[in-house]
């Protein structure tokens, strides 16, 4: 074994991309566990080890790599990039005494606080460690271009945060083939327009809005309109009384967490719109990857997948942040095929140019290969 990859938790979402990449490099993934309720997995190439969280906040922890480290001397360390891990520090001290050299692969800052290195012990030490890595891996060029202004490039790459392309894309196709009219009736898809929330169910993520879009559509289509909810949260409870108190419950449907990929694609394949009000991820990537355009608020903290996202070409970040304001959006979009049939391409051409499982894998490969030359 050359390389060890050490991530806090080893996620389901996570799996498919790392078994693509285990395919092209021979790895070995070190990881803890938690008691969250984020899907969590384990596989041939994985190993958890002990763990402690040091405070309330469950990023923050202590894994306990150093024992697999001794009695295997890797080559290489591919370290998730967050200050929280407070074994970072230790292990990276660890791999220079050694003579490992260490890649740090993550977001490269908090992009809900932005970077402030003069201001925040934080974003020194983020600098510090940026400086001192043999490489950086980061989740979005965004970063990449960021963190340029400080140090060479040469050494910074973006492996983009993914899905699996290869395996989501060809459920699509097969969706295709199958007909979208079909799917709608066997998953009960009764309504003529289709917007999706998928996610955990919080109440920072504003999943309420989408009943307020909800009224306002109801006002312009009547009862042809239908809002799908796919996750679970400590809002799940709130947001199904708010809906019993609205009387809406025949246009709104829950169905929990969900973590079978077709059943899933098909939920996305046969929605009109994701609409995710808060702060977006690989939620963006998820829609993208069975033809459904995203529609968000423009804000602060969204996460590096908001680069595919491009206003009027594969969804909308809508700049006013107001309930008519994102509605009148959505219905603008159900009203018009051709703007429809042109954000589809875009949105395909996206996925294979800018954030493909290939794109992902090329940014592991080009940094491994920097620090081997």
């Amino acid at each position: 074994m050359k390389i060890l990859i050490v991530q806090r938790i080893f996620t389901y979402y996570r799996k498919e991309v790392l078994d693509e990449l285990h395919k092209e490099i021979d790895f070995v993934l070190l990881h803890s566990a938690n008691k969250s309720s984020i899907n969590q997995v384990s596989s041939s190439y994985s190993m958890k080890v002990s763990s402690f969280q040091y405070s309330k906040k469950e990023t923050n922890v202590f894994l306990n790599v150093f024992p697999y480290i001794f009695k295997n001397r890797p080559e290489i360390i591919i370290h998730e990039f967050s200050i929280g891990i407070a074994s970072l520090i230790p292990t990276f001290m660890l791999a220079r005494f050694l003579g490992i050299k260490f890649i740090l692969w993550g977001h490269g800052y908090d992009r809900t606080k932005g970077f402030y290195p003069n201001k925040s012990l934080n974003d020194k030490l983020r600098l510090y460690f940026i400086k001192k890595a043999d490489a950086v891996i980061f989740y979005g060029n965004e970063a990449k271009i960021l963190f340029s202004e400080y140090i060479n490039c040469d050494k910074l790459f973006t492996a983009p945060n993914c899905l699996n392309t290869n395996i989501l894309n060809s459920f699509r196709d097969n969706f295709e083939k199958e007909g979208k009219e079909k799917i709608k009736n066997k998953i009960g898809f009764k309504h003529k327009y289709n917007l999706i929330f998928i996610g955990r169910i919080l109440e920072f993520k504003q999943p309420q809005i989408l009943l307020d879009i909800y009224e306002f559509l109801y006002k312009i289509y009547g009862n042809i309109i239908c809002i799908h909810f796919v996750g679970d949260g400590n809002f799940l409870n709130q947001l199904e009384d708010l809906v019993k108190h609205k009387g809406i419950e025949n246009n709104i449907k829950f169905y929990g967490a969900i973590h079978d990929d077709i059943i899933n694609g098909e939920l996305l394949y046969c929605s009109d719109l994701m609409v995710m009000p808060g702060l977006v991820g690989l939620s963006v990537n998820h829609a993208f990857n069975f033809d459904c355009p995203v529609v968000t608020f423009e804000q602060d903290g969204h996460g590096p997948e908001i680069e595919y996202l491009i206003n009027q070409k594969t969804g909308y970040i809508v700049e006013a942040h107001t309930t008519e304001a994102m509605a009148f959006i959505i219905s603008q979009y159900l009203k018009s095929k051709d703007v429809q049939y042109q954000m589809k391409i875009n949105i395909r051409k996206m996925l294979e140019t800018k954030c493909s499982i290939n794109s992902f894998i090329k940014g592991f490969v080009d940094a491994i290969e920097f620090v081997r030359s």
